[in-house]
């Protein structure tokens, strides 16, 4: 029995891993004040470790998906074109809701995922607060209420931004690619 690898497949993920991790670690660096290695380090973990789940959850459904959906899915894969079936006039939307799906189980995974790194290895972003804070902001800080918000809020929109550049820097890369394959 011969063994198909797909090998564009595996070089453009790998090209996409790069990608993200390069963007998202410099919107982590510049919105969570971290240093060029630590937002790097975390860009880099949080995105294989992300990629990894999804592939697993991809081959979990895969196997689930009716015959024609899957035959579409393995000709993009492996050929980089769909195949003529019942499923080739409705894939685009298909693809579409796909990706939102994507996107946001993506975003969802990486927050948590980068919050349970940041408890792990104790370190919190630093905040940027005002020299002069209200007297209802000084007392809200001694409370203790704001400051853990506010790192949490600031984490939340770090990672929904990096993800979104991200998202749409490999839509970007994937239409290239879909238009100079048709030149």
């Amino acid at each position: 029995m011969e063994t198909l690898v797909p090998l564009r497949a595996i070089v453009f993920q790998c090209l996409f891993l790069l990608v993200a991790v390069a963007l998202e670690a410099a919107v982590l660096r510049q919105r969570l004040t971290l240093g060029y290695k630590v937002s790097v380090q975390y860009a880099a973990s949080i995105n294989l470790m992300t990629t990894s789940l999804g592939w697993v959850m991809f081959l979990g459904v895969e196997s689930l998906v009716p015959i024609p959906l899957r035959a579409q899915v393995i000709s993009y894969i492996f050929f980089d074109r769909f195949f003529a079936n019942d499923w080739v006039d409705t894939i685009g939307i298909w693809l579409i809701v796909a990706g939102f799906f994507a996107f946001f189980a993506t975003f969802a995974v990486k927050f948590q995922l980068l919050e349970l790194l940041l408890i792990i290895l104790e370190r919190q972003p630093q905040t940027t607060q005002p020299e002069r804070l209200s007297r209802r902001e000084r007392y809200q800080e001694a409370r203790g209420s704001k400051r853990g918000e506010s790192n949490r809020n600031r984490l939340f929109h770090a990672v929904l931004q990096a993800n979104g550049v991200s998202f749409t820097a490999i839509l970007l890369l994937l239409l290239l690619r879909t238009f100079a394959w048709t030149l």
